[in-house]
């Protein structure tokens, strides 16, 4: 088959969206993630979604799981509170809040919850009993962070609470008082906690101060000023010795010694970019490591199992592994690496984002652009990759054998505007050109340095292309021609030594999006803002192929297939379509993306490809045309096979099997026939469809065959021609089936509802044809005429 015209996909969806932070349970296992007012639960081992929580309509505001992983506490902006038991998988216990929560916390024990809501209240919830143990009340304004000590029916006991007006209580749980209350901030206080003792408590706020307490007065022995925000802070304990660590506004988690106030450790200091990230919460492990959770919806986990001679100072804390909850707006990607069997991604982020689609949760980021990426393109043998960013640059990574990861190689710095569009040169594995347009409306030639860590300030050409922005570029097989697609609605195509146009391709009614080489012949394709995709001829720049079809704009367009040449095409309408390119028309259409697909990929000649929307969805699709094939030769050689079967039974007088056959292939006239024929040919038996066995096989239909019967039953209803055989196949259903059972089966009712105003139609339509039989009977009586004559 040279066609590829099926494709079975994987998708790769988005699970965290939203402001309110993550959980993770204590081994580190399982994380709960807001997606708009859904939850998702994943296993980060085995990087599969656990559990899907439908919401009750409403955005989430509040998260909490058991550091056991049993129990997930989850509430809403309806101030519901919903108790969900994660082995079950089911929702144990609903409770109305007295208003909307944004802070929650756990005990160690996974014993209780503290919830801190907006009207400055607080609810503890016994997790085992599902009821409630307290209610605290005295802060009069917005809980912004709650801390345990102790355990449940403990003498220490003891909970930390602080608002958005720098106000920290400290309760005694079993007094069921607020013993201390602390005014030492300024600001939104959203770090506290005990130590392991309950000996010293520590408060950081938005005020960029963090402060020490020491039990039972809670008089502050140290206060210390933090160059940032302060988003969260607490305690930990390091080689058996304990300090503090603070997050927030510097997108950076820090470690200091408790009593000077030093910085110890920290983690990597992120590339200053026009992007604004900051770290919002941060979660302890049971294995002493943290998980960092970013404002982009990624979360970090820190490895803090290495340390030695911490208080020496200036240490940089490794970081783990990398979650991305969601990419955002994917503008566009490529495969990757050795193999291509990663992902590159440009999304609106200043970092290249690479992804393995085997372990999708987990990311991997590299910095050096200030803004974010417009455009990606890679080698012929995906070890060399080239970004262009929003900040006017163009950056090259390669490929590392020993690190096996990629690093930066060169900067190009040059465009006056947004670099728009990327290409590499493709004839060989070691790329020695890059091709750029610009918002600046030029495109730029760029020689690619042998050396690494250079920066290029000067391109061998640069020529003004077009009069609106630049899309698309992409460079012949051969390295002989680049083209350009422009959103002044047309294309160009140059030779790539001498910078010079060769060609314009006219046609398209609206701007352009993407344009593409055909690697085994000499066409180019189009994809616009018209809808409409063409093909050109590079012998003469005509076009020689339209396809229509797509319902708006068509954002990307590939050619594959070496054997019989076809297109792939997405658009703004969310659809991928395969074309044939000789017949021009859609061997098939998919609509599994919800929004505009701003990017595809395709490796291994169209074996493989993947897509990306602007929701931050991916799928990856793998052709299964020969598997699609064979399973319908098979399934029509088994149909063709059972109809032998049901003329066999027909033939034998086997109603029964040749009903349940009938019922099996499901095709009504089939159905219909084999009972019409069991009447005809057993007219004599008291039976109203011709046989007690077949009635008694309709008795044992299970709940599936008595939901397939039915809607056979009301198909022929509808039609007067039908009726008498369905009224008497509804008689036997109805008499060898109890009422009550057929109440109970789901759908069954709507189905026997659509059957009765038929019935009384039918039944109306008999009373007029007895009733004229009458008059006639009358009229003839009446002329004299008797039935001897």
């Amino acid at each position: 088959m040279d066609l590829k015209s099926t494709f079975k996909n994987t998708d790769i969806e988005p699970f965290y969206i939203g402001g309110t932070s993550a959980t993770v349970s204590e081994s580190g296992e399982l994380l709960a993630t807001p997606i708009n007012e859904d939850v998702i639960i994943t296993n980060l081992i085995t990087n599969e979604i656990v559990h899907r929580i439908e919401g009750d309509g409403e955005l989430i505001t509040s998260l909490m799981m058991t550091p056991d992983g049993n129990t997930l506490a989850i509430l809403s902006q309806s101030q519901q509170l919903r108790i969900f038991d994660v082995e079950q998988g089911i929702v144990t216990k609903n409770f109305k809040m007295s208003s909307p929560v944004y802070i929650s916390t756990v005990d160690t024990t996974s014993s209780l919850f503290a919830f801190g809501g907006s009207d400055g209240s607080i609810t503890i919830w016994d997790i085992e009993g599902g009821y409630v143990t307290h209610s605290l009340k005295g802060h009069g304004t917005t809980l912004c962070s709650l801390a345990f000590h102790g355990e449940l029916n403990s003498t220490e006991w003891k909970l930390v609470s602080g608002d958005i007006m720098g106000t920290v209580k400290v309760w005694d749980l079993v007094k069921r008082k607020c013993t201390h209350t602390i005014n030492e901030h300024n600001s939104a206080v959203r770090g506290v906690g005990f130590d392991s003792t309950g000996q010293f408590l520590i408060t950081g706020g938005r005020d960029n101060i963090v402060i020490i307490y020491k039990a039972p007065s809670f008089k502050p022995v140290n206060t210390f000023h933090i160059k940032e925000q302060i988003e969260n802070a607490g305690f930990i304990t390091l080689e058996s010795n304990q300090y503090f660590y603070t997050a927030g506004s510097s997108n950076t988690l820090r470690i200091w010694d408790i009593n000077s106030g030093k910085l110890l450790a920290s983690s990597p200091t992120p590339y200053e970019t026009n992007e604004e990230l900051m770290i919002i919460d941060v979660i302890k492990l049971l294995t002493n490591d943290l998980f960092l959770v970013i404002s982009d919806q990624t979360l970090v986990e820190l490895d803090l199992s290495q340390f030695h001679d911490l208080d020496k100072g200036g240490i940089e804390i490794p970081i783990g592994k990398r979650i991305a909850g969601n990419h955002g707006i994917i503008a566009d990607l490529k495969y990757v690496g050795p193999e291509k069997n990663l992902i590159g991604l440009a999304t609106n982020s200043p970092s290249l984002r690479i992804i393995d689609p085997t372990r999708p949760l987990e990311l991997r980021l590299y910095e050096g652009h200030k803004d974010i990426l417009n455009a990606i393109d890679v080698s012929s043998d995906g070890k060399w990759i080239v970004t262009g960013s929003k900040d006017n640059e163009i950056r090259l990574w390669k490929w590392d054998e020993v690190e096996q990861d990629f690093t930066h190689h060169t900067l190009f710095h040059g465009h006056a505007g947004s670099v728009t569009a990327v290409s590499l040169s493709k004839s060989k594995d070691y790329p020695e050109f890059i091709i750029s347009g610009s918002a600046d409306l030029t495109v730029k030639k760029w020689k690619i340095p042998s050396q690494p860590n250079t920066t290029v300030k000067s391109s061998e050409y640069t020529r003004r292309a077009h009069d609106k922005d630049i899309n698309s570029i992409d460079i012949s097989p051969n390295d002989e021609l680049f083209a350009s697609a422009s959103y002044d609605k047309l294309a160009k195509v140059w030779d790539v030594h001498s910078g010079e146009t060769i060609g314009v391709l006219k046609g398209h009614k609206r701007g352009l999006w993407d344009i593409n080489f055909y690697k085994y012949d000499k066409y180019i394709v189009t994809g616009s803002g018209d809808k409409t995709i063409k093909v050109w001829s590079l012998n003469d720049f005509t076009c020689v192929k339209t396809f229509e079809g797509h319902t708006n704009s068509i954002q990307r367009v590939k050619f594959f297939n070496r054997l019989s040449p076809q297109v792939i095409s997405t658009g703004a309408d969310g659809l991928v379509k395969i074309w044939d390119f000789k017949s021009g028309e859609v061997l098939r259409t998919y609509d599994q993306h919800d929004n505009r697909i701003w990017s595809v990929d395709i490796k291994e000649d169209g074996q493989i490809f993947v897509t990306a929307d602007a929701d931050g969805k991916i799928i990856e699709w793998e052709d299964n045309t020969e598997e699609e094939i064979k399973l319908k030769e098979q399934e029509d050689k088994h149909k063709i096979e059972q109809e032998q079967t049901l003329a066999n039974y027909i033939q034998n007088n086997d109603w029964s099997n040749a009903f349940l056959l009938a019922l099996t292939l499901n095709h009504s006239m089939r159905m219909y026939n084999v009972i019409k024929s069991c009447i005809e040919q057993n007219e004599d038996t008291e039976s109203p469809i011709g046989s007690t066995l077949l009635e008694e096989t309709i008795a044992q239909l299970d709940d599936e065959q008595l939901v397939t019967l039915f809607k056979k039953i009301r198909d022929w209803n509808i039609n007067f021609k039908f009726f008498e055989i369905s009224q008497r196949l509804l008689g036997v259903v109805l008499e060898r089936n109890p009422p009550s059972k057929l109440m109970e089966i789901k759908g069954l009712v709507k189905i026997i509802d659509s059957i009765v105003p038929y019935n009384e139609r039918h039944f109306a339509r008999l009373d007029d044809l007895i009733e004229q039989s009458y008059m006639l009977d009358y009229t003839v009586e009446g002329m004299g005429f008797t039935a001897e004559a």
